[in-house]
């Protein structure tokens, strides 16, 4: 296997010295690493007489134009974003873009999954709304129009999914589970469409992991996305946070999310409310590209895909079940 954190540190003077630094004397600590057939990245902590950086590099998969891409897009909305004492985009100082490297400012703080994995699920709903409220600057700060919200692309796109798993092309853990939920789904959508909705610039990746909170809330690893309604952004986190820290007890049948959790997050997010039908819609479209999107049968799971799969069933069980 690579040995990321060496050769990351091998880019350390090259990016220390685009940036207009002096590259000696900073010693370097790991933040993070994941490494296995798909993916290896490392971020290491630079740190010199209480200065603090960070040196992201990617190994695999190897895509230095869709990289370059990626970067740009971090430059221009750390530009528009409205940063200040409590909120930021961290700043992106250097790039190497055929090597996959970059060096960025360092923002203190813990990603939101650990935060909400540790502390009990009374302080989640201060947190959520701490997420929130990056999230509304965010939007704010690409926002696009308000306009009727149609589903018709995500119904076109789960009836593909159905009819790949009729013509065996497609397999799906739980198959008539799954097609019950996506039965109550589809009898739902009509609800939501024809509704007024918001659509902005779209962070593209917004799980709990690329939050970090800490003096500072801040957003990271912006994937390329283009304007749509910002359900989309919200679903992708708070489905995120409802299968993997949420009770399903204490949802109400036909709700995604615990109500103080709900209400938590929606009093940092003010751009929409949990009535907004892209949101109401793409909270239970997010459980389905979920499930779909894992193995569909055991032996092709990790143990963390299954527990993964596990949760995502309950949380369906609530979301889809009939409320009266």
């Amino acid at each position: 296997m690579e040995d990321l954190d060496r050769d990351a540190r091998a880019l350390w003077p090259d990016l220390a010295r685009e940036a207009g630094l002096d590259p000696s004397g900073w010693t370097a600590s790991r933040l993070a690493l994941r490494q296995d057939a798909r993916v290896a990245r490392v971020l290491l902590r630079m740190s010199r007489d209480g200065a603090d950086l960070v040196l992201k590099y990617e190994a695999r998969p190897e895509r230095p134009e869709a990289f370059l891409a990626q970067m740009a897009r971090h430059s221009e909305i750390a530009a528009r974003f409205p940063s200040g004492a409590h909120m930021t985009v961290p700043p992106l100082l250097a790039i190497h873009p055929e090597r996959q490297a970059c060096l960025m400012g360092f923002v203190a703080g813990t990603h939101l999954s650990r935060l909400t994995e540790e502390a009990p699920a009374s302080d989640h709903p201060a947190l959520l709304r701490r997420a929130g409220a990056w999230i509304a600057a965010f939007h704010q700060s690409g926002f696009g129009e308000r306009r009727p919200f149609r589903p018709k692309f995500q119904l076109d796109y789960l009836d593909r999914i159905l009819a790949e798993m009729d013509a065996g092309t497609r397999r799906v853990a739980q198959d008539s589970r799954f097609r019950a939920a996506a039965a109550r789904y589809r009898a739902l959508a009509p609800g939501f469409a024809g509704r007024q909705s918001v659509t902005a610039a779209l962070h593209g990746d917004l799980h709990m992991r690329n939050i970090v909170i800490g003096p500072q809330t801040a957003g990271l690893d912006f994937a390329e996305a283009g304007s749509a309604p910002v359900g989309h952004d919200l679903a992708r986190l708070l489905v995120d946070y409802a299968t993997l820290r949420a009770d399903p007890k204490t949802i109400a049948p036909g709700d995604v999310l615990p109500a103080a959790a709900r209400d938590g997050f929606f009093a940092g997010y003010d751009l929409v409310g949990p009535d907004d039908p892209s949101v109401g819609l793409l909270l239970r479209h997010r459980i389905l590209a979920d499930w779909w999107g894992l193995p569909a049968t055991e032996a092709e799971r990790s143990p963390a895909q299954d527990r993964r799969l596990r949760r995502l069933m309950a949380l369906a069980e609530r979301s889809f079940a009939d409320p009266t």
